[in-house]
């Protein structure tokens, strides 16, 4: 009994919530796990008279708008069959509805968790992570194969045991922890990272360094190209006086942009070969048809060929499952968060969001500068994985429309 009642509710929820959020394991696989959690979480919040009347009319009020506008997009815009119209209804209770959830029933201490659990996962990333570059790679594949797991993801070489993905071949050197690959990892580190931050006034304490090895480790351009963002940010709001050192780092930030091949030369090549790739898509499906996987198109081939399928319907989007219209050309696999939540909202959904993480950030920084590199932090990581539409970051939507402020909890959450 004594054993239960140390047990923390909400460090458990937390978990739960990162491994659904993480599109990784067998656990954001299957629906019937995402409703058991989002059940488990709502009994918590009602047996501990969490949520409040307030709560309650918030999430009917924006449910109906939502179902209102997606059910007529789908029907009379879009004019999908039935079973599209069902998924972006299941959008509604699977992953919106778990987001707030989340953010009803741990309010205030919705950041201070976040980034505890993330810190943990990440310290536990390490480990197998020194494990896998020290040669230990197909072992870690072998063990985590037999347990045969199912996933969402049917990349060849891709494995994962809940707590750390890896994929054999193509990741051998960098660490995707508990989300599916290393930039989706890294984006995960970058939102905890900024967060952390947020409520502990920019300081460099212990979890603060662990973000940043994470981030490291990750190898990810996009990540490192955030992270950039993220340390200007702490800068300034450190440093919020405007001084000569300021006006000199604008070049140096430019210079490490152009100087670091990891960045520079990445993003180069990656653009030409993109638009190769979008020149020779035919040869290409056959070559990943006898593979069985699907075309991987890269940040900007995802841009640009989403843009060209569906051109004036990303005002308001298509579906939450465009991918089965998009892929009656072509079967591929799209990796642009941006255009991936335009194809699935459209603008007005994507602005909507921005609007409402700009809204929070903003309650922390109360600086319209800050808040202008808080939000090219969002579209850098956007733009490179599709993480827009997981539970992680639709929280912000919820973390505005319930007015949750963490900072004040902060210090209390500290002697948990």
């Amino acid at each position: 009994m004594n054993f239960i009642k140390k047990i923390d509710i909400f460090y458990i929820i937390t978990l739960l919530f990162l491994l659904l959020s993480s599109n990784a394991n067998f656990l954001s696989a299957n629906n019937i796990y995402w409703f058991i959690v989002l059940g488990f979480i709502s009994t918590v919040a009602v047996s501990k008279r969490i949520l409040n009347i307030t709560d309650i009319k918030i999430i009917i009020l924006f449910a109906l708008i939502y179902l209102i506008l997606v059910v007529l997009r789908d029907i009379f815009i879009n004019q999908l069959d039935s079973e599209l119209i069902l998924s972006d209804v299941i959008f509604l209770f699977k992953y919106l509805l778990l987001s707030f959830v989340y953010v009803a029933t741990l309010k205030e201490k919705v950041i201070p968790y976040l980034v505890r659990v993330i810190v943990h996962l990440t310290v536990l990333s390490f480990f197998f992570f020194f494990l896998q570059i020290i040669g230990f790679a197909d072992i870690i594949y072998r063990y985590s194969q037999a347990l045969n797991l199912p996933s969402v993801n049917n990349i060849e070489g891709y494995t994962n045991f809940v707590f750390f993905s890896f994929t054999r071949g193509r990741h051998d050197y960098a660490n995707s922890g508990f989300v599916w690959e290393p930039g989706a990892f890294g984006c995960f580190l970058s939102i905890a990272l900024l967060l952390h931050f947020f409520v502990n006034k920019f300081r460099f304490d212990k979890s603060a360094i662990i973000l940043l090895l994470g981030i490291i480790t990750t190898f990810s351009t996009t990540t490192y190209l955030a992270l950039l963002v993220i340390l200007f940010l702490t800068y300034r709001a450190r440093v919020p006086k405007v001084n000569r050192w300021i006006i000199l780092l604008v070049p140096v930030f430019l210079f490490l942009i152009i100087s670091i091949p990891i960045l520079s030369d990445k993003i180069g090549e990656t653009y030409y070969e993109d638009m190769s790739d979008l020149n020779r898509l035919r040869i290409l499906e056959r070559y990943y048809h006898r593979q069985n996987q699907q075309i991987p198109l890269n940040r900007f081939a995802s841009m640009e060929y989403i843009y060209t399928s569906f051109g004036s319907h990303l005002l308001l989007g298509v579906n939450n499952k465009y991918n089965v219209i998009l892929n009656k050309k072509n079967d591929v696999d799209i990796s642009n968060g941006i255009f991936d939540f335009l194809a699935k909202f459209g603008l007005v959904g994507f602005l909507f969001l921005l609007y409402c993480y700009g809204k929070v950030c903003f309650i922390y920084l109360r600086n319209r500068e800050l808040l202008i590199y808080c939000i090219l932090v969002f579209l850098i990581i956007a733009f490179g994985e599709p993480i827009l539409h997981l539970p992680l970051v639709l929280m912000f939507i919820f973390l505005y429309l319930l007015k949750i402020n963490s900072a004040s909890a902060q210090a209390s959450f500290s002697r948990i």
